[in-house]
């Protein structure tokens, strides 16, 4: 069985990169995931600075799709980095969140947006679903157990 998650009624909204749930990366503050997500496609710090400053992720979005001209280069091999890198943030800091994402268990976790055949599943449920796949990622290393300091 999967789990799709996409909206803020579900009991999952947590797993979305739009969700409220801020993240501290290279010593700044980001209101969330896809506002870190979305600046990092650039490389002038002006306009990262004001997707990171937007008041909602949507707005973030929106003003990184108004700069097409400026996507850094290397933005196709690196998004998957930096996706993970922002996830792995987020539930670090947040452990209720955490525990979420662990009582998924085994089960495939499913970004269930109609408009990404990249991070979601696409309209058509054929899409990569990358999201989906760096959160169970992250699930199974949450739940790995912490070395022992001794010996």
């Amino acid at each position: 069985m999967a789990i799709f998650f996409n909206t803020r009624l579900d009991s999952y909204e947590g797993f979305r990169t739009t969700s409220e749930h801020a993240v501290e990366l290279d010593g700044t503050h980001w209101r969330s995931v896809e506002h870190y997500v979305q600046a990092q496609r650039f490389k002038c710090e002006t306009t990262r600075e004001e997707i990171r400053t937007a008041d909602y992720a949507f707005e973030a979005k929106s003003l990184a799709r108004t700069r097409p001209d400026a996507l850094r280069h290397d933005w196709e091999d690196v998004r998957d980095e930096i996706m993970e890198i922002a996830n792995r943030a987020k539930f670090s800091k947040h452990k209720q969140l955490a525990e979420k994402l662990k009582e998924t268990e085994d089960e495939e976790l499913i970004e269930a947006s109609p408009m990404s055949r990249y991070w979601g599943a696409g309209a058509d449920g054929l899409g990569r679903n990358r999201l989906g796949e760096i959160l169970m990622k992250i699930r199974d290393e949450l739940r790995e157990p912490l070395p022992s300091l001794g010996g």
